[in-house]
Protein backbone atom coordinates (compact mmCIF):
# COMPACT_ATOMS: atom_id res chain seq x y z
CA UNK A 1 0.00 0.00 0.00
CA UNK A 2 1.17 3.51 -0.81
CA UNK A 3 2.79 4.86 2.37
CA UNK A 4 1.83 8.43 1.44
CA UNK A 5 -1.79 7.34 1.14
CA UNK A 6 -1.68 5.83 4.63
CA UNK A 7 0.00 8.97 5.97
CA UNK A 8 -2.79 11.18 4.64
CA UNK A 9 -5.44 8.88 6.14
CA UNK A 10 -3.71 9.09 9.52
CA UNK A 11 -3.34 12.87 9.32
CA UNK A 12 -7.03 13.16 8.49
CA UNK A 13 -7.97 10.84 11.35
CA UNK A 14 -5.99 12.90 13.85
CA UNK A 15 -7.61 16.12 12.67
CA UNK A 16 -11.05 14.51 12.71
CA UNK A 17 -10.61 13.19 16.23
CA UNK A 18 -9.34 16.57 17.43
CA UNK A 19 -12.29 18.39 15.86
CA UNK A 20 -14.87 15.98 17.28
CA UNK A 21 -13.37 15.80 20.76
CA UNK A 22 -12.75 19.54 21.18
CA UNK A 23 -15.55 21.24 23.13
CA UNK A 24 -17.61 23.56 20.96
CA UNK A 25 -21.14 24.67 20.11
CA UNK A 26 -21.73 21.72 17.75
CA UNK A 27 -20.71 19.15 20.35
CA UNK A 28 -22.83 20.85 23.01
CA UNK A 29 -25.84 20.88 20.68
CA UNK A 30 -25.34 17.18 19.96
CA UNK A 31 -25.17 16.35 23.67
CA UNK A 32 -28.26 18.38 24.54
CA UNK A 33 -30.27 16.78 21.72
CA UNK A 34 -29.12 13.30 22.82
CA UNK A 35 -30.28 14.05 26.36
CA UNK A 36 -33.61 15.45 25.17
CA UNK A 37 -34.53 13.00 22.45
CA UNK A 38 -32.02 10.16 22.37
CA UNK A 39 -29.56 8.87 19.78
CA UNK A 40 -31.87 8.96 16.75
CA UNK A 41 -32.61 12.64 17.31
CA UNK A 42 -29.00 13.70 17.85
CA UNK A 43 -27.19 11.48 15.34
CA UNK A 44 -27.87 13.71 12.28
CA UNK A 45 -25.85 16.49 13.93
CA UNK A 46 -22.72 14.35 13.55
CA UNK A 47 -23.10 14.64 9.78
CA UNK A 48 -23.44 18.44 9.78
CA UNK A 49 -19.76 19.02 8.81
CA UNK A 50 -20.37 17.11 5.57
CA UNK A 51 -22.97 19.75 4.68
CA UNK A 52 -21.09 22.85 5.80
CA UNK A 53 -17.47 22.07 4.98
CA UNK A 54 -17.90 22.10 1.19
CA UNK A 55 -18.72 25.83 1.04
CA UNK A 56 -16.22 26.51 3.83
CA UNK A 57 -13.40 24.82 1.90
CA UNK A 58 -14.40 26.67 -1.28
CA UNK A 59 -14.38 29.99 0.56
CA UNK A 60 -11.05 29.36 2.21
CA UNK A 61 -9.12 27.69 -0.61
CA UNK A 62 -10.65 29.08 -3.79
CA UNK A 63 -12.61 32.30 -3.27
CA UNK A 64 -10.84 34.04 -0.43
CA UNK A 65 -7.46 32.31 -0.41
CA UNK A 66 -7.14 33.71 3.08
CA UNK A 67 -9.92 35.06 5.26
CA UNK A 68 -9.79 38.74 6.18
CA UNK A 69 -9.80 39.56 9.91
CA UNK A 70 -12.98 41.60 9.38
CA UNK A 71 -14.81 38.58 7.89
CA UNK A 72 -13.75 36.35 10.78
CA UNK A 73 -14.85 38.95 13.35
CA UNK A 74 -18.24 39.41 11.72
CA UNK A 75 -18.78 35.65 11.48
CA UNK A 76 -17.78 35.28 15.12
CA UNK A 77 -20.41 37.79 16.26
CA UNK A 78 -23.19 36.24 14.16
CA UNK A 79 -22.18 32.76 15.33
CA UNK A 80 -22.19 33.89 18.96
CA UNK A 81 -25.69 35.32 18.62
CA UNK A 82 -26.94 32.07 17.07
CA UNK A 83 -25.38 29.99 19.85
CA UNK A 84 -27.07 32.32 22.36
CA UNK A 85 -30.38 31.60 20.60
CA UNK A 86 -29.73 27.86 20.98
CA UNK A 87 -29.09 28.36 24.69
CA UNK A 88 -32.35 30.33 25.02
CA UNK A 89 -34.25 27.59 23.17
CA UNK A 90 -32.82 24.91 25.45
CA UNK A 91 -33.54 27.09 28.50
CA UNK A 92 -37.22 27.21 27.54
CA UNK A 93 -37.32 23.41 27.38
CA UNK A 94 -35.48 23.16 30.68
CA UNK A 95 -37.88 25.58 32.37
CA UNK A 96 -40.81 23.47 31.17
CA UNK A 97 -39.73 20.87 33.72
CA UNK A 98 -39.49 23.30 36.66
CA UNK A 99 -41.22 22.09 39.82
CA UNK A 100 -41.35 18.43 38.86
CA UNK A 101 -39.06 15.65 37.75
CA UNK A 102 -37.79 16.52 34.31
CA UNK A 103 -38.80 14.09 31.58
CA UNK A 104 -36.80 14.05 28.36
CA UNK A 105 -38.76 15.19 25.33
CA UNK A 106 -39.17 12.18 23.04
CA UNK A 107 -41.30 14.08 20.53
CA UNK A 108 -40.46 13.19 16.95
CA UNK A 109 -38.15 15.71 15.29
CA UNK A 110 -37.33 15.20 11.62
CA UNK A 111 -33.81 14.28 10.59
CA UNK A 112 -33.66 17.38 8.39
CA UNK A 113 -34.65 19.69 11.25
CA UNK A 114 -31.88 18.39 13.48
CA UNK A 115 -29.36 18.34 10.63
CA UNK A 116 -30.27 21.93 9.74
CA UNK A 117 -29.66 23.09 13.32
CA UNK A 118 -26.29 21.36 13.37
CA UNK A 119 -25.29 22.69 9.95
CA UNK A 120 -26.21 26.26 10.81
CA UNK A 121 -24.34 26.01 14.13
CA UNK A 122 -21.22 24.77 12.36
CA UNK A 123 -21.46 27.19 9.44
CA UNK A 124 -21.66 30.22 11.77
CA UNK A 125 -18.77 29.00 13.91
CA UNK A 126 -15.46 30.61 12.83
CA UNK A 127 -13.39 27.67 14.08
CA UNK A 128 -13.89 25.46 10.96
CA UNK A 129 -12.80 28.37 8.75
CA UNK A 130 -9.66 28.93 10.82
CA UNK A 131 -8.94 25.20 10.93
CA UNK A 132 -9.19 24.81 7.17
CA UNK A 133 -7.22 27.99 6.53
CA UNK A 134 -4.35 27.05 8.83
CA UNK A 135 -4.15 23.22 8.99
CA UNK A 136 -6.66 21.30 6.90
CA UNK A 137 -6.32 23.41 3.76
CA UNK A 138 -2.55 23.12 3.37
CA UNK A 139 -2.70 19.34 3.95
CA UNK A 140 -5.52 18.96 1.41
CA UNK A 141 -3.59 20.99 -1.18
CA UNK A 142 -0.50 18.87 -0.53
CA UNK A 143 -2.56 15.72 -1.05
CA UNK A 144 -4.07 17.10 -4.27
CA UNK A 145 -0.56 17.78 -5.57
CA UNK A 146 0.00 14.00 -5.47
CA UNK A 147 -3.40 12.79 -6.71
CA UNK A 148 -7.13 12.90 -6.13
CA UNK A 149 -6.80 9.53 -4.39
CA UNK A 150 -4.47 11.03 -1.79
CA UNK A 151 -6.88 13.90 -1.21
CA UNK A 152 -9.75 11.43 -0.90
CA UNK A 153 -7.75 9.39 1.61
CA UNK A 154 -7.19 12.48 3.75
CA UNK A 155 -10.88 13.44 3.67
CA UNK A 156 -11.99 9.86 4.35
CA UNK A 157 -9.74 9.62 7.40
CA UNK A 158 -10.84 13.02 8.68
CA UNK A 159 -14.61 12.73 8.26
CA UNK A 160 -14.71 9.04 9.10
CA UNK A 161 -13.06 9.70 12.46
CA UNK A 162 -14.99 12.93 13.11
CA UNK A 163 -18.43 11.46 12.40
CA UNK A 164 -17.64 8.19 14.18
CA UNK A 165 -16.46 10.00 17.32
CA UNK A 166 -19.51 12.24 17.41
CA UNK A 167 -21.85 9.26 16.96
CA UNK A 168 -20.16 7.58 19.92
CA UNK A 169 -20.66 10.79 21.91
CA UNK A 170 -24.34 10.81 20.98
CA UNK A 171 -24.71 7.18 22.05
CA UNK A 172 -22.99 7.82 25.40
CA UNK A 173 -25.40 10.63 26.30
CA UNK A 174 -28.34 8.65 24.94
CA UNK A 175 -27.62 5.98 27.57
CA UNK A 176 -26.90 8.67 30.17
CA UNK A 177 -30.66 9.32 30.19
CA UNK A 178 -31.04 6.03 32.08
CA UNK A 179 -29.28 7.58 35.07
CA UNK A 180 -32.48 9.39 35.99
CA UNK A 181 -34.44 12.51 35.06
CA UNK A 182 -32.87 14.69 37.75
CA UNK A 183 -29.35 13.99 36.49
CA UNK A 184 -30.52 14.64 32.92
CA UNK A 185 -31.91 17.96 34.11
CA UNK A 186 -28.56 18.89 35.68
CA UNK A 187 -26.64 17.93 32.51
CA UNK A 188 -29.02 19.96 30.35
CA UNK A 189 -28.52 22.97 32.62
CA UNK A 190 -24.76 22.57 32.24
CA UNK A 191 -25.26 22.45 28.47
CA UNK A 192 -27.10 25.77 28.66
CA UNK A 193 -24.26 27.32 30.66
CA UNK A 194 -21.66 25.98 28.21
CA UNK A 195 -23.59 27.38 25.23
CA UNK A 196 -23.81 30.79 26.92
CA UNK A 197 -20.05 30.71 27.61
CA UNK A 198 -19.29 29.81 23.99
CA UNK A 199 -21.65 32.55 22.83
CA UNK A 200 -19.89 35.15 24.99
CA UNK A 201 -16.50 33.98 23.79
CA UNK A 202 -17.48 34.21 20.11
CA UNK A 203 -19.10 37.64 20.47
CA UNK A 204 -16.17 38.99 22.50
CA UNK A 205 -13.69 37.66 19.95
CA UNK A 206 -15.64 39.38 17.19
CA UNK A 207 -15.89 42.69 19.02
CA UNK A 208 -12.52 42.97 20.69
CA UNK A 209 -10.05 40.83 18.71
CA UNK A 210 -7.13 42.83 17.40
Amino acid sequence: MDSALVAFVLQGAVLGLTAAASPGPLQTLLISEALMGGFKRSAPIAFAPLVTDVPIVLLVLIVLKQLSPFAIRGLSIVGGLYVLYLAWRLWKQWRAGAGRDFQPDDAQVSVWTTLRRGALTNFLNPNPYLSWATVGGPILLSALDQSAWHAGAFLLGMYGMMIGTMLVLAMVFHYARRLGPRLVRVMLFLSIIILIVFSGFLIARGLFAT
